[in-house]
């Protein structure tokens, strides 16, 4: 250690030796001595502190905390769905306490529309639905203001809608007024009446998927999406709904009818939206369609196959199912050829009988089911087709070409709004909108369901409206039975831009093995 602080000294360097004198020297200070040296500082000191108080005050003076200069920021403000009170029973005319009753969503086949005995129809799905399930589901804002052109085939629900009504309705500018009027008030009083959880319906909860579809299709069928400014919310609600009601898996609606109509209303949401959260639930519920489907391409109650039995109205919510997850961009195994069966084996020859469609492979053709299978066939090969053609002839034939509350010789049919549902978009689509026989039918339905609109919006179904509890729409009781009606009178009001009739789903053909590639004809 000493070593190196010698080694340090050394390099020091002195310019003359140290005295003692000045060391002592330098030890006496007087009091001129302290005030020479201090006044410089104390005098710098008292100069910095004014100026820094003289600064602090521009600077003060000068802020602006709300603005800001260099960054724009847009916040968007996310409120909650609002509260909704639960639905009440809206008191029917000379109605004040309606018995309520099992609903029966299967319509009869009728032989022959003139007939006055009415058997039960049967039960829409021998299987019972359970509660819905708790599903964890990803959060879904409402989306900003910038929304997402509707692909081709669904184009004309936009902003042209009331231009497609004049050009298709015969009633000028009053009468597209009319018709946006019939559609905009029946979507509100569905608005109104829609559940806290999203679903509509009070009575039998087995069907409330069933309802919740029909519902979502004539707010999607009318172009209202997630960022509609009045509808939105609602639509946001009924979509979670059926996510949640179909589950994981896709599979947790029960029921042939129940699932297809879900699974329509979801697949058009995703066409219309491309929200994410929608593609793996449409994809597992179609699964369960294409399995469900049996060798004579048709469909049955609950997809039960074992008896063989080929139901065409629970066919046709499966066929249009199929349908539109497939122009949503459905990417499920076997749905190719699923359409092609639905079409080459199921309609033309399990369930076309000439001239007309039968309800089943043991009953006779019907009018009802004849709407079913022309519509069907027109939306996914096209209007000319022989059977399409044949069915077109069976619709306008006097005993079926008439719509009315009241019905044909005061008897009206217990399936009417189903039936005039297929009906109205099957003549629309075989005709092109236009013609003799188009506009006499446009004339007759429309006249006949803005007539029969309550003030408040709602629809109700000519059998209930005529007390026939017994048979068809008139067994559904509560507020379903307005949600049903409402939902279907919509969506066939919605005909003039719903789909043009230039619009249907191209097949491959079962001897190509499903080589060709599927596209829209637009």
């Amino acid at each position: 250690m000493k070593k190196e602080y010698d080694e340090e000294m050394e390099e020091l360097e002195f310019d003359a030796p140290v005295r003692v004198e000045d060391l002592i020297k330098a030890r006496k200070m007087t009091m001129a001595d302290i005030r020479d040296h201090l006044s410089g500082p104390t005098l710098s000191i008292i100069v910095h502190i004014v100026l820094l108080a003289f600064l602090s005050t521009i600077i003060v003076m000068r802020r602006e905390p709300s603005e800001a200069t260099d960054l724009v920021v847009e916040m968007i403000k996310m409120e909650p769905p609002p509260k909704i009170d639960p639905p009440e029973i809206i008191p029917h005319p000379d109605k004040t306490d309606p018995t309520v009753e099992t609903p029966v969503e299967s319509p009869t086949p009728e032989v022959d529309q003139t007939v006055t005995d009415i058997p039960d129809a049967q039960p829409m799905d021998n299987v019972q639905q359970p509660s819905p399930p708790e599903v964890p589901l990803p959060l879904m804002q409402t989306p900003s203001a910038k929304v997402l052109p509707f692909p081709p085939g669904i184009r004309s629900r936009g902003e042209g809608k009331g231009g497609l009504i004049g050009k298709h309705h015969g009633g000028g500018e009053r009468g597209t007024r009319e018709i946006l009027d019939a559609i905009t008030r029946g979507l509100r009083w569905l608005k109104d009446h829609q559940n806290e959880d999203g679903s509509w319906g009070d009575t039998d909860r087995n069907n409330y998927s069933a309802y919740t579809g029909l519902a979502l299709l004539a707010f999607l069928g009318y172009g209202a999406t997630p960022a509609h400014e009045e509808f939105g919310r609602t639509i946001i609600k009924a979509i979670k709904r059926l996510v949640a009601d179909l589950g994981l898996d896709g599979n947790g609606v029960k029921g042939g009818y129940r699932h297809a109509i879900a699974l329509y209303a979801l697949s058009e949401a995703y066409e219309m939206t491309q929200i994410p959260m929608l593609e793996d639930v449409l994809n597992k519920g179609v699964a369960k369609i294409v399995a469900g489907q049996n060798p004579m391409g048709s469909f049955n109650y609950g997809y039960d196959n074992s008896k063989g039995r080929c139901d065409l109205s629970v066919s046709g919510w499966n066929y249009q199912a199929l349908k539109s997850a497939f122009a949503a961009g459905c990417s499920t195994p076997g749905l190719e050829e699923a359409l092609a069966k639905s079409v080459d084996i199921g309609l033309k020859k399990t369930h076309f009988a000439g001239p007309g469609f039968k309800y089943t492979n043991d009953h006779g053709m019907s009018a009802s089911m004849t709407a079913v299978g022309t519509l069907c066939i027109e939306l996914m090969e096209g209007a000319k087709t022989p059977e399409a053609q044949s069915g077109l002839q069976i619709l306008e034939r006097p005993e079926n070409f008439w719509c009315s509350w009241e019905g044909r010789n005061g008897q009206p049919n217990p399936w009417s709004l189903y039936q005039w549902y297929y009906q109205t978009q099957a003549i629309f689509q075989g005709h092109a909108g236009r013609g003799p026989s188009w506009r006499k039918w446009d004339k007759a339905f429309s006249t006949a369901m803005i007539k029969n609109q309550f003030k408040d919006g709602r629809w109700e179904s000519p059998a209930y409206k005529s007390n026939l509890k017994k048979g068809g729409e008139g067994k559904l009781a509560g507020l379903d039975q307005p949600v049903y009606a409402t939902s279907l009178c919509c969506l066939t009001l919605e005909v003039y831009f719903r789909y043009l009739p230039s619009y249907h789903v191209t097949k491959p053909k079962l001897e190509n093995d499903g080589k060709d590639a599927l596209g829209l004809e637009i």
